[in-house]
């Protein structure tokens, strides 16, 4: 398959390794898709005349956490596909559920969506989908206690100070060859939550309109974090390769990635892996999962910038990134 994974501490040139990828996938004319948490890809994307999308409460794109695909696929039910990806978004709002409240939520989903006219049967689900504010007034209506709860942990994202952020219908649609996503401006609890819906958003994208693609997420700790946005992410990586994607997903937080049965599974779902330089702290559990020699070890902790082992099959070589001059004047973060 065509995943990658860089993994590689802070300031190792990860980044710069895959907007050097990203700049030439794009000359061979793969629709790129980046996710990007630090507002770096920006200068790149402008040279190149794609789309940066920069999400804050008063952005003008909104995106409708509850819009549906309008895709059948035999044997599969899309709305219930749908209501468990709004679970797994409502648990990082809200926070921890119990049975209880995911039982009651569950009726909720259901119900918001018929009260839209919206079913199982894939003939009702072109229809306008309904919003956030949609599900706290069924909960609100249900009269019973979890359900108040439920509202009540939802309503800042309704009324206080979050709202806005994705309680409208959705007004964008990826069409530039280069799209890129940024949540540098949010605040960091608003982050996940907003990776989260995006990554919904051009997953089901890419399912609908087949086309040679590259999705990079960087940062992808910030969805690793949680185990439901973690399971997202190793499920797009599992089925990456029938929708013609490729995903790439970086990390600095080597540990937390690994440490994880959906970090470790995204990594064997990966064909290709780069190890960059590493710290001390993460060295052996790297060289435990790799399998790692003393002399790789120690060229992982020596390495430069932008210097380490490169992944491919059983086969892994020593490697360091060069750009062309021109391609380096675009892709460097270095403020001199």
């Amino acid at each position: 398959n065509a995943n990658e994974v860089v993994l590689g501490k802070s300031g190792s040139g990860k980044s710069y390794l895959v907007k050097l990828e990203t700049l030439r996938h794009f000359m061979f004319g793969t629709e790129v898709i980046i996710l990007d948490p630090e507002g770096e890809y920006k200068k790149l994307t402008e040279a190149l005349g794609g789309e940066y999308v920069s999400f804050t409460s008063s952005s003008p794109v909104k995106i409708n956490p509850f819009d549906l695909s309008g895709l059948y696929e035999e044997g599969e039910n899309e709305l219930g596909l749908k209501i468990l990806s709004l679970h797994a978004l409502l648990k990082i709002v809200m926070g921890d559920l119990t049975s209880g409240h995911e039982a009651v939520l569950d009726r909720a989903f259901v119900s918001t969506y018929q009260q839209k006219g919206i079913t199982s049967d894939p003939s009702t689900q072109n229809r306008e989908p309904p919003l956030m504010e949609d599900l706290y007034k069924t909960l609100l209506g249900m009269e019973d206690q979890m359900a108040s709860d439920l509202a009540l942990r939802l309503e800042r994202f309704i009324k206080g100070s979050l709202s806005g952020i994705f309680n409208q219908q959705s007004n964008f649609d990826i069409k530039n060859p280069l799209t890129v996503f940024s949540t540098k401006e949010l605040e960091d609890q608003l982050r996940p939550i907003t990776m989260h819906i995006i990554l919904d958003f051009v997953w089901t994208k890419i399912r609908r309109d087949l086309k040679k693609r590259l999705l990079i997420m960087d940062e992808a700790w910030y969805l690793m974090k949680y185990e439901d946005s973690a399971s997202f992410v190793y499920g797009i990586a599992k089925r990456a390769r029938k929708y013609f994607l490729g995903l790439t997903t970086l990390t600095q937080d080597v540990q937390d990635f690994l440490s994880t049965d959906y970090g470790k599974a995204i990594l064997s779902n990966s064909s290709i892996q780069v190890l960059l330089k590493q710290s001390p702290t993460e060295i052996d559990l790297i060289s435990e999962v790799f399998y790692l020699s003393e002399q790789e070890k120690q060229l992982l902790l020596s390495s430069n910038i932008g210097e380490g082992l490169f992944f491919a099959g059983t086969n892994h070589v020593a490697m360091k990134a060069l750009a062309a001059p021109f391609e380096h004047n675009l892709i460097t973060s270095r403020p001199e």
